[in-house]
């Protein structure tokens, strides 16, 4: 009796597989890549070897993502921390919260898990496959001047880690730090652009303000918009040029300098009232910037972080510091202001304070017929 065989070998990827003898015959490319098929005549043969390959040391769990969010409070400060974690084995993973900590609750893929703490331990119960886990605990530590965020040891190595701190109302923020990818506090360049400003006018003959005055002068008017500076600047400006040059023009250009100069002097102090109101009554603008940080959030990023969390830092100190800082600067400004008035009027009276403007033109009388002499003999 004839028949024919066709063989073929199916084997799962953990296995790896050598053959030997007769050669496979090709199959279409929707098969599967691991499927191999004979088709022998009588008397081949093919050698199979099955091995299962040696496992490669390596972790079994990993932490794809990691957010801290804290929110430090007078006494206080709450924490949680959510991480997205993947691992290849069922079992038990152990986190150490920081020093003092309470834990509040866990929770597993959106469900509360009855775990509790054991001193500073937290055991998490892990399946294969991912998980959310998130954990939220308080910690007994009075805001100060300077602040850190919680110190959290994972165990395993993690990464794309964000951690987030949600400053109090009441707090001037004024120094950050802790990743080079973060919040940025763009007020203090500008401080020293500032002074630069400030010595290169203090040298101008134009007006008698010196380089401390500009400073302070410019400081005050950094919570303000830039245009707000510009106007206060320009306006102390074009009084010495006034007095410098102004007697120099035309009477109808004296005049028009004059008119602009009156309201140039209204808009100066209305910026200068708006910005003692908004200094007195508004929150600092310390142009904090960077990764979607806010005065109110500031947030860091690391992308590759150990088995202990990076920490990062903020300095700050009451709001009451900034209102006395800018009471001081409007108390200034008010006796500034009385001096600049003086030497401003002088400026703006230099010459005269405005010149006739004639208007129409000027009738000039005919000169009178010279006589008639009469011809001899007539």
């Amino acid at each position: 009796m004839a028949w024919t065989e066709i063989w073929r070998l199916d084997a799962s990827p953990i296995w790896h597989v050598g053959v030997e003898g007769i050669p496979v015959v090709h199959r279409p490319a929707e098969a599967s890549p691991r499927l191999r098929e004979w088709h022998p005549w009588p008397g081949e043969g093919v050698t199979i070897s099955i091995a299962r390959p040696a496992a490669v040391p390596g972790p079994t769990l990993t932490v794809d993502q990691a957010v801290l969010e804290t929110t430090p409070g007078l006494r206080a400060r709450d924490t949680t921390v959510t991480l997205e974690m993947r691992t290849s084995r069922g079992g038990q993973h152990v986190l150490t919260l920081p020093e003092g900590a309470e834990l509040q609750s866990v929770s597993i893929n959106g469900r509360t898990q009855p775990i509790r703490q054991e001193q500073r331990a937290v055991t998490l119960p892990l399946v294969p496959g991912t998980q959310t886990v998130a954990l939220t605990w308080r910690e007994k530590t009075a805001m100060a001047t300077a602040l850190a965020s919680p110190e959290l040891a994972l165990g395993v190595p993690s990464v794309n880690l964000e951690t987030r701190i949600a400053m109090p109302a009441d707090r001037w923020t004024l120094f950050v730090g802790g990743a080079r990818l973060g919040p940025a506090v763009l007020f203090w360049p500008l401080v020293v652009v500032v002074a630069l400003a400030a010595v290169a006018l203090g040298r101008s003959r134009l007006t008698p303000l010196g380089a401390r005055h500009w400073f302070l002068l410019g400081v005050g008017l950094t919570q303000a918009p830039l245009h707000v500076a510009a106007i206060v600047a320009g306006w102390l400006l074009a009084l010495g040029w006034r007095k410098e040059r102004g007697g120099t023009l035309g009477d109808r250009g004296f005049d028009l300098l004059q008119g602009l100069l009156a309201l140039w002097t209204l808009l100066a102090l209305h910026g200068l009232f708006a910005a003692i109101q908004h200094g007195l009554l508004g929150l600092p603008d310390m142009q904090i910037t960077g990764n979607g940080s806010t005065a109110a959030l500031l947030r860091w990023y690391h992308d590759r972080a150990g088995a202990t969390l990076p920490r990062t830092w903020v300095v700050s100190v009451p709001l009451m510091v900034y209102r006395l800082a800018m009471l001081a600067w409007a108390l200034w400004i008010a006796w500034a202001i009385l001096w600049w008035f003086r030497w401003g009027w002088a400026c703006f009276s230099e010459g005269g304070r405005w010149r006739p403007v004639r208007v129409g033109w000027h009738w000039r009388r005919p000169a009178p017929a010279p006589p008639v002499v009469p011809r001899a003999g007539a």
